[in-house]
């Protein structure tokens, strides 16, 4: 009797323990942070997400609220989803979440977390970030490129007219990645790509598609990365494809910067040299892998991102005809028909602008924004965030809520015509660019490629759907990666409304 009590006596202390434990430090946790979906083990709220993350995740904010907590696989996740939390993370506490999780995205599409996208928040961080904003996007430099931009923007017209003849349809996303891939390229290495380039070289599309394949790659759920025990099996072989690509990206790059250093070329911080030379030639000496990581941000964010951007405008401008022609009779006006637009119109083209921002709005082609990294515990209203937490703003929910835009579903650019709506990080109700210390670097330069390439090509064409598709038949849906283009690509035709020298370069 005496054994059995000691034993009972035992199980009912270390009941107790465990129960003081759960009292004092887990209930006080669980309280603490932000409401959200049940936890199951292991795969912690994973089942409550379907293939499209950012729109699940809005339909879960208006459920658990704007700020949310998820507990992806084994990483603790939070979820913001209106303006009013965004400018508590990205201007309150913007210290506080400026930094990036350590993901295998970093590893091999960030150069070992060396590029300015994907660095810690430091001092490596803080050298890139200067370099940028003296170095590389200053207004100076970006206006000594405006030649090379105009005559990208002349070949597209050109090209689309060519492609255009007897009544053929156009593919646009091509054109309009071929249009923004070589504008990035004469800024990154002072010419187009070409298969005769000595610098560029004859593998240089295929870096470029092995880089878009990363893209695409390294925005997918890795579940071996969100469930710790899963990495050795690397079940849906992403790691395995991202080794492939980084190795092919790596050559590429190394062949260009060995080019570049065989040239033994010497710059003063010319207006006109590359971002290359200018890499190449700094006071304080980049690593191969924080210059290549520097090549590649610009590369992605120069070029899928506003090409993706072009194409959902023009598909709903087709979709709104009337929005079109409004649209149209403003470049006649301003442009005339005997020329064709150039960079300084694009002041004088408000409704054009309203037309990008209500785009951005509906149709943001980084619906969740790159996960940002608390650095330190963190208070957000009652919530008590815990240092390293991810936390992701949702773009997409905040253009999408129904408190700041009626209607919010509608493309109507008259929501934001004659409005003062900044999008470079102030107003967060419009967050395309994101905002505080991780916003976007190069938004000037995507902002004028954006509105120049649809000033462009609305300018020189009428446009129209395939005549055997009905605008209710056409899918609206985005797929889904980094980023987050047209789930098809668009398919149009092309009438040109310029007399034809226009169209000739």
């Amino acid at each position: 009797m005496e054994f059995v009590f000691n034993s009972w006596f035992g199980i009912l202390i270390l009941v107790a323990i465990n129960l003081f434990f759960y009292l004092k430090w887990l209930v006080p946790k669980v309280a603490s942070r932000p409401p959200g979906p049940p936890c199951w083990p292991i795969v912690g709220s994973l089942f409550y997400l379907s293939k499209i993350p950012h729109r699940s995740m809005e339909n879960l904010a208006k459920k658990y609220g704007p700020i949310m907590y998820l507990r992806l696989g084994c990483l603790d996740h939070i979820i913001v989803s209106n303006a009013d939390m965004a400018m508590e993370v990205l201007k309150i506490h913007d210290g506080d979440f400026a930094s990036r999780p350590r993901m295998l995205a970093g590893k091999y599409a960030g150069f070992d977390w060396s590029s300015i996208g994907f660095s810690e928040y430091g001092d490596h961080w803080r050298l890139l970030c200067k370099i940028c904003a003296t170095k590389l996007f200053t207004q100076e430099r970006l206006n000594s490129f405006q030649h090379g931009r105009q005559h990208e923007m002349a070949c597209m017209v050109e090209n689309i007219a060519k492609c255009s003849q007897g009544g053929k349809f156009v593919e646009m996303r091509p054109i309009l990645l071929q249009l923004t891939r070589n504008n990035i390229c004469r800024m990154l290495f002072g010419e187009r790509p070409q298969k005769s380039n000595d610098i560029l070289g004859n593998d240089f599309d295929d870096y470029f598609k092995s880089f878009s394949e990363m893209v695409t790659v390294v925005g997918k759920f890795n579940l071996s990365e969100l469930i710790p025990i899963l990495k050795p099996f690397d079940l849906q072989g992403l790691e395995r494809h991202m080794k492939r690509l980084k190795i092919r990206i790596d050559n590429s790059l190394s062949n260009i910067l060995k080019e570049y250093r065989k040239g033994n070329k010497t710059i003063v911080d010319s207006t006109m040299a590359n971002f290359v030379e200018i890499l190449l030639n700094l006071d304080k000496k980049l690593d191969d892998k924080s210059i290549m990581g520097v090549l590649s941000d610009m590369l992605e964010g120069g070029t899928s991102t506003s090409a993706f951007t072009m194409e959902w405008a023009l598909l709903e401008l087709i979709l709104h005809p009337k929005i079109m022609k409004r649209a149209q009779e403003e470049l006649d006006r301003v442009v005339g028909k005997n020329r064709r637009v150039f960079e300084s119109d694009l002041p004088n083209l408000p409704y054009l602008q309203a037309i990008i921002k209500e785009n951005f709005r509906l149709h943001p082609v980084v619906p969740l924004a790159v996960p940002h990294l608390t650095s330190k515990d963190t208070q957000i209203l009652n919530y008590k965030i815990p240092a390293n937490t991810i936390v992701l703003v949702n773009v997409w929910a905040i253009g999408h809520d129904p408190k700041v835009w009626k209607r919010p579903l509608e493309f109507d650019p008259d929501r934001v015509f004659g409005l003062d709506i900044n999008v470079g990080g102030s107003n967060y109700n419009l967050l395309p660019f994101g905002s505080g210390r991780r916003r976007c670097p190069g938004l000037d330069l995507a902002q004028l490629m954006v509105q120049c390439g649809l000033a462009t090509i609305l300018h020189a064409f009428d446009w129209s759907l395939k005549p055997n598709v009905k605008l209710e038949d056409m899918n609206m849906m985005e797929d889904v990666g980094a980023t987050s283009p047209l789930v098809e690509p668009l398919i149009v035709v092309a009438k040109p409304r310029l007399p034809i020298e226009i169209y000739k370069w």
